[in-house]
């Protein structure tokens, strides 16, 4: 086929494709049918509903906090030193035993969001009896202490802690307060 011959047919069909798309576009004088947006389907509020609260909320970003520094275990102090060796290095070198992270094994602690703390936990029983006890010496000694039951493997233990304090200097403070004080000493750890 002749050069000129293929230039005038793609010609020809791009003018019919184009008329195709316009012409009905210009020649359509009917107006599109619009619903009139009268009614609604919601229904009205009950007459019995409480009105909202008036809480001004507000949104902000909170740093979370630092990790606490890292105490050499038992198991890195009773360690020997590795020996130095003088000259090219071994080829296979020994590494030094890191303990494994702990698991998390409570959910509300793997989904932590938001603002944390920090509270000094006593101790952990598995009698609510015992726990109520030393909770409630703790508090008649002024120290906000609370009981909080920790459900795991189908069973039930019951963590006494004092705090929360949003620095954890200020949760080390009440732990030397335990200890001069209830001659107690207990662990600081996240709170919730």
């Amino acid at each position: 086929m002749e050069p000129g011959l293929k230039q005038r047919l793609t010609g020809a069909a791009v003018l019919v494709i184009l008329a195709v798309i316009f012409i009905p576009m210009l020649l359509d004088t009917a107006k599109e049918d619009q619903q009139d947006m009268g009614g609604t389907n919601i229904p009205a509020q009950p007459a019995d509903m409480p009105a909202p609260p008036e809480e001004d909320f507000s949104s902000r970003v909170v740093p979370l906090p630092q990790p606490p520094p890292t105490t050499p275990t038992e198991e890195t102090e009773s360690a020997e030193p590795a020996p130095v060796v003088e000259g090219p290095a071994p080829e296979s070198t020994a590494t030094a035993k890191v303990p494994p992270m702990p698991e998390i094994t409570n959910e509300d602690q793997a989904n932590r969001v938001g603002v944390t703390a920090w509270v000094v936990q006593l101790g952990s029983f598995s009698s609510e009896d015992n726990a109520q006890a030393l909770n409630q010496k703790l508090r008649d000694a002024g120290f906000k202490a609370f009981v909080e039951p920790l459900h795991q493997d189908g069973s039930t233990a019951y963590r006494v802690r004092v705090g929360p304090e949003l620095k954890r200097s200020d949760a080390d403070g009440i732990n030397e307060r335990l200890k001069t004080t209830m001659q107690m000493e207990g662990i600081i750890v996240h709170y919730p």
